[in-house]
């Protein structure tokens, strides 16, 4: 079986008897590598530095959809407008008084941004 890998473009042929185990592996090594290119950040700036560097990132947001809309309007370029990608299940702790990066409101969760290409 050939598999292709969309993280970094590569290809690797599975003999069908070492499927399972092969394919649990290489799940697991894209999971780290997708996961080490996460930046969490707290701030306007360092989102639009993380942005600009083409992280995914994960940050402090106000759950509201016109601070959406602004980051946006706000992210508008050549390579697309940033926008929420999805809200992990399993929430990492959002410490009391944690402000949304965009907006200056109080936090409600953590949510990922990028763009999407």
């Amino acid at each position: 079986v050939c598999i292709a890998r969309r993280d970094n473009g590569s290809k690797v042929d599975i003999p069908v008897t070492n499927l399972f185990e092969e394919v649990k592996a290489l799940l697991d090594g894209i999971q780290e590598n997708l996961d080490a290119c996460i930046e969490v950040i707290k701030t306007w700036d360092d989102f639009t530095a993380a942005l600009n560097n083409k992280r995914l990132i994960m940050a402090p947001w106000c759950d509201e959809e016109e601070v959406e809309k602004d980051v946006k309007a706000r992210t508008k370029g050549d390579l697309g407008a940033a926008k929420t990608l999805c809200t992990p299940f399993d929430q990492p702790e959002l410490p009391e008084g944690t402000l949304c990066f965009a907006s200056g409101k109080p936090a409600k969760k953590w949510s990922f941004w990028g763009r999407s290409y």
